[in-house]
């Protein structure tokens, strides 16, 4: 998880400007954090077009390396909440299909809903990470997508988005 640093260091600077207008540790805003969070795994799926057998179209790249970021700043953000650190032990994944990698996100996503725990949050951000792999995403590429994402969201906060 160590290759992350970079990217963990930006989301909890983020979070530092939602915390300026937004009690984001409350229950509250936690529940809809995981919501949220369901939301953009399936605007990825949608994305990535893994389901849609039926469909000639092609995926687009970029707007799937967008998407998958929504993902990992979401997954980032409950790390910090829960003041998990990349130097913790993470479970391993062992996922080798997308489609089953999305289900298992949704699986443990449901489950913070109930109990917001450290240990489901690492197997979130373990399949996260493993998803980005399948995807064929590099960790460059994760990193310049960031600072891209860390810029527009500065500039909705500051601009009453």
């Amino acid at each position: 998880m160590r290759e992350l640093a970079n990217i963990y260091k930006e989301t909890k600077y983020l979070d530092e400007l939602f915390l300026l207008q937004y009690d984001i540790k409350s229950p509250e805003f936690i529940q809809k954090n995981i919501l949220e969070l369901l939301v953009e795994f399936g605007e990825l799926a949608n994305e990535t077009k893994c389901f849609k057998y039926w469909s000639k179209k092609t995926k687009n790249n970029e707007k799937v390396l967008e998407e998958y970021i929504d993902c990992l700043f979401m997954v980032l953000c409950l790390c910090n909440i829960m003041n998990i650190s990349l130097e913790e032990d993470f479970p391993k994944s062992k996922n080798k299909d997308i489609i089953d990698t999305f289900f298992i996100l949704y699986k443990y996503g449901i489950k913070l809903n109930k109990n917001l725990k450290k240990e489901t949050i690492k197997v979130l951000l373990v399949e996260v990470i493993q998803l980005s792999k399948l995807l064929g995403f590099t960790i460059q590429d994760l990193e310049k997508e960031t600072k891209k994402k860390s810029i527009i969201i500065q500039e909705r906060l500051n601009s009453d988005y």
